[in-house]
């Protein structure tokens, strides 16, 4: 089974996508990744961490070259951390839930329409509990970035701040030293930059601000708004409308699957 996840604003596992067949095929991967960039688009930003297999990586090659070929003289252990281009929200690594795990290992002799309705089930029931969590959520921020924000900000204070420009301050506790770029969002810590939410070194800058008015810096995507956004559907779909559908002009021969013994 073929699995795209992303990390939902409340550090929750989002499932996009979902497919089946076999794990070291490239062509189907390739479709995978194909159809992942078209639902994604090209403005999207999007990095891909994975560890399971080379097809993945071919695949990801052959649909994504071009954004890739910065990565190309540096070592594969350092891009997550030091080199990844945009905020990456403090991910390392998304974990299959638990129930999702168990269906891609224990179901491999079911028929594929079983295995795609039991998957669409399972997926939908995650969305409309999320869905349902989302409408509870009353701050600006989801729980997990109200969270970290709150810690930062008891860890800003101390901090010792002096401004050496019109957006640019140098913040210091005993022998450590740190420059903040408000504006941009960065500071030389990396914390910032990293998930999207101030750290405490800007915080500490920032401190001619209400909560609220350092609220509204925190990434939008961290937003209880677009949480709810993200699970508002009624329905998990497991095929497009029949609008989309791809029919092929000629016929095509289906052969049996292959048997695992």
């Amino acid at each position: 089974m073929y699995v795209a996840l992303a990390l939902a604003g409340n550090h929750e596992p989002l499932i996009i996508a979902f497919a089946l067949g076999s794990i070291d095929c490239d062509e189907a991967w390739i479709w995978f990744m194909t159809r992942l960039k078209e639902c994604l688009g090209d403005t999207i930003e999007v990095g891909f961490i994975s560890h399971m297999s080379d097809s993945i990586d071919y695949a990801i090659q052959r649909v994504n070259g071009n954004d890739l070929r910065w990565l190309e003289n540096i070592a594969i252990a350092k891009w997550a951390r030091a080199f990844f281009p945009q905020v990456r929200f403090n991910v390392k690594y998304i974990s299959i839930s638990i129930g999702l795990n168990w269906l891609t290992t224990n179901m491999h002799e079911l028929p594929i329409t079983s295995i795609i309705e039991v998957v669409h089930q399972s997926i939908q029931t995650v969305y409309s509990y999320q869905a349902a969590f989302g409408e509870g959520m009353h701050g600006h921020l989801t729980p997990y970035a109200q969270h970290v924000l709150e810690r930062r900000m008891n860890q800003s204070n101390g901090y010792e701040v002096t401004q050496i420009g019109s957006d640019k301050f140098e913040v210091s506790l005993n022998l450590t030293i740190e420059t903040v770029q408000v504006e941009r969002g960065i500071c030389t810590c990396g914390k910032w930059q990293k998930c999207g939410i101030p750290c405490e070194h800007g915080i500490a800058s920032l401190r001619r601000l209400t909560v609220e008015e350092i609220q509204q810096l925190v990434n939008y995507k961290l937003t209880s708004a677009v949480y709810r956004n993200a699970f508002q559907a009624e329905a998990v779909n497991p095929i497009p409308i029949l609008l989309h559908w791809e029919i092929p002009v000629e016929n095509m021969v289906v052969l049996p699957p292959f048997a695992r013994y």
